[in-house]
């Protein structure tokens, strides 16, 4: 349902009408869509909450980033589980973002084979994560191979999301990405959730630039991955993260590609996060 006010009406038809009163009594729904009126039982109007970020922290953010060089996208999933930004399904070559979804489908194959995290999980799994080891993400990567990241983001309801080759030329979209994030607890089976939030949220401080830079001081938990690389475009800068302060939880994603630089990826990343995080949720 979108924010803002909304109208509703009801109408009950039970395949045994005399069970309640006699069937005169109450007026039948009728076969097309029901708009309310005299055949209502009960009807009336209500407001749904926008949630946080708030609308104008949310345009802030699309002026912002339209004015930045390169080809980019942003989407954030508010408070309220809802999705805005802008291009949110332009797609994108993933870079090291797509490590995320290789953690999830890895812990998902242990637990539909009924087994724990040992040795050599972690040996592969900490380090893809923490310090976004390439040679660790392609040993995962042929162990869940393409199917398994197809059928995650299927169980995940991506859109976007295609994968042929090298898990890095996984190809992604902010809005697949800001859903992923927002549901990853859902997303993790519960025997690895702790294990999988804590690399998520600790990652390696000369890559936790970008969203946690601006939201850790505001007083935000983290959960995040980026992902950068040259591109014929010039150079790419990807984050996406999910952030918890108390009972609020919400996602965002900003991908861009054709950066004059590294740093102006980043700042274009900050300058997004901090306009959205403007005001208190």
């Amino acid at each position: 349902m979108p924010a803002g006010r909304f109208r509703f009406a009801a109408c009950f038809r039970a395949k045994s009408l005399g069970a309640m009163d006699p069937a005169a009594a109450r007026p039948r729904c009728g076969r097309h869509r029901f708009g309310g009126g005299a055949r209502a039982l009960y009807e009336g109007t209500g407001k749904a909450p926008f949630g946080y970020p708030h609308r104008k922290s949310i345009e802030r953010a699309r002026r912002y980033l339209a004015d930045r060089a390169g080809v980019k996208s942003f989407a954030v999933v508010t408070t309220q589980g809802r999705l805005y930004g802008s291009s949110v399904h332009r797609r994108f070559v993933s870079a090291s973002v797509v490590k995320a979804m290789l953690l999830v489908a890895y812990l998902r194959k242990l637990h539909h084979e009924h087994r724990g995290l040992d040795s050599y999980s972690r040996s592969i799994l900490d380090p893809m994560i923490h310090v976004s080891d390439n040679n660790a993400a392609t040993k995962v990567w042929s162990i869940v191979g393409d199917s398994r990241l197809r059928r995650l983001a299927k169980h995940a309801g991506m859109k976007d999301f295609s994968i042929e080759g090298i898990w890095a030329n996984a190809m992604i979209s902010a809005a697949d990405q800001a859903r992923f994030f927002f549901d990853i607890k859902r997303l993790v089976p519960h025997g690895f959730r702790h294990y999988a939030l804590h690399l998520l949220s600790h990652i390696t401080p000369s890559e936790s630039w970008g969203i946690p830079a601006v939201a850790r001081p505001r007083g935000w938990r983290v959960f995040f991955k980026g992902g950068w690389r040259g591109t014929s475009r010039g150079q790419l800068v990807h984050q996406v993260a999910r952030l918890e302060q108390g009972h609020d939880r919400m996602a965002m994603a900003v991908l861009t590609d054709g950066d004059p630089s590294m740093g102006y990826g980043i700042q274009s990343i900050e300058g997004t996060a901090g306009r959205l995080l403007r005001g208190r949720p």
